[in-house]
């Protein structure tokens, strides 16, 4: 089938960049339809919790996936050629299927509580690597297989019905996790049933993904990428933090991104907030927390357009400030709503890197997104820093919990302050040193 006019400077046909448009969109669906697992935190946290973890020992599945986030740019690196980008995407998600499969496979074997709990550890290491890494190659995939005027569809797809789909799989996992499934089940669900469920679920999930990516359809490389020399990867880096308006962004972003290792210490606090067992409020605490960030993105994208870069990157700080006050204030049911709050304030994982891509010069743009990945690796160990706090006060858990909630907001007005004071609004792009 010939290219449109249109078209008619891409090297693929327009029905090898629908087959692309649609891997993309079903790819992020499938994401999002996971997304109460492999959005590491609140679910494992819960039956780390279950299998008698202390707050800390809670965390650290979470903490896990953070630290790993550092592997997109460690594989980009190793493996630069084009032609690793589908073996690369589809090795991702298979692992992250076979790391879910892995937590079932310990609920239901005859090994001690603590393995289990290294399984649900392992789990939330594995998506920490594989699921960045397989996403940021799933858009390069686009960038590289669709031309800019069809991706208008791919986004719509994936973006439009993905939040929707993980609302609507947060509200299911719930159901699991009751053992209850609205009545279709003909008996209640036991542990670990419950959990074998929602995790053995999501497995067959990123197996799919995997396949799927093996039929995305990649031009060749050019000839100036074939020929391209590995750069060290400390000099990129380096590069990138001698920078002063990118290592000002940095800092704020660690900081910020600080917010997003509190999620699990929320979910444990529920037996303080509402005198409940947190598994029975997990997946409504997802559900709110998927749909308040979709209609956040909304209205945040139509900031951004009458504003500037910062604003965006401000706005969602303060609504990470605004989770742990709403945590620390409200008890009882209405305390599920600090869930809401907390996933429109990930959001400054969308206007944080957009901050860094308008103040990148064009020659460093695809390194320095890279880099960005990489900034959730020195937030990571806050989440097992604020287990360890909650832990702290044996005699008095919920004490520990709140401080942590305290000392989480402190330091994300530290990142707001330093916002405020080092970032311009409109970032003109520094060149890097030479």
């Amino acid at each position: 089938m010939a290219n449109t006019s249109q078209d008619s400077e891409h090297p693929l046909t327009v029905a090898e960049q629908n087959r692309n448009v649609l891997v993309f969109a079903a790819c992020t669906c499938l994401q999002y339809l996971a997304a109460p697992v492999l959005y590491v935190g609140m679910t494992q946290a819960t039956l780390c919790a279950k299998l008698g973890a202390s707050p800390d020992v809670a965390n650290l599945p979470e903490t896990a996936f953070f630290i790993m986030t550092v592997m997109p740019v460690f594989l980009a690196w190793l493996f630069p050629g084009v032609g690793y980008l589908k073996r690369i995407m589809s090795v991702c998600y298979l692992a992250a299927g076979l790391a879910l499969v892995l937590v079932c496979a310990a609920l239901l074997g005859d090994v001690s509580d603590k393995m289990k709990i290294a399984c649900v550890i392992f789990q939330g290491a594995v998506s920490g690597a594989a699921m960045p890494t397989a996403i940021a190659l799933l858009w390069e995939a686009m960038g590289r297989g669709v031309a800019e005027s069809r991706r208008g569809l791919a986004l719509g797809l994936a973006f439009g019905l993905g939040p929707f789909l993980a609302f609507g799989a947060s509200l299911v996992s719930q159901e699991l996790l009751s053992g209850k499934l609205w009545g279709l089940l003909p008996k209640q669900l036991d542990y670990p049933w419950e959990f074998v469920a929602l995790f053995g679920s999501a497995g067959p999930m990123m197996l799919v993904a995997a396949l799927l990516s093996t039929i995305v359809v990649i031009p060749p490389a050019s000839e100036s990428e074939a020929s391209s020399t590995r750069e060290p990867l400390w000099a990129g880096l380096f590069d990138f933090l001698t920078t002063p308006l990118l290592a000002k962004a940095t800092i704020v972003t660690i900081l910020l991104y600080v917010g997003n290792t509190i999620a699990a210490n929320m979910n444990l606090y529920t037996t303080y907030a509402l005198g409940a067992d947190p598994e029975q409020y997990v997946g409504y605490q997802l559900a709110l927390r998927f749909f308040c960030k979709g209609v956040a993105g909304l209205l945040l994208g139509w900031i951004l357009v009458k504003s500037n870069p910062r604003a965006g990157i401000l706005i969602t700080g303060l609504i990470f400030v605004g989770s742990q006050v709403w945590a620390l204030c409200v008890p009882g049911i209405w305390y599920l709503f600090a869930f809401g709050l907390f996933g429109a304030g990930e959001l400054v994982g969308v206007y944080a890197p957009n901050y860094i891509l308008s103040a990148s010069s064009p020659r460093r743009l695809r390194q320095n997104m890279a880099y960005v990945t990489m900034m959730m690796m020195p937030a990571g160990p806050a989440g097992y820093l604020f287990g360890a706090i909650a832990k702290s006060y044996p005699d008095n858990p919920a004490f520990g919990f709140r401080l942590s909630f305290y000392l989480c907001g402190g330091i994300l007005i530290l990142g707001l302050i330093l916002g405020v004071t080092l970032l311009p609004k409109r970032p003109v792009p520094e060149e890097v040193t030479e």
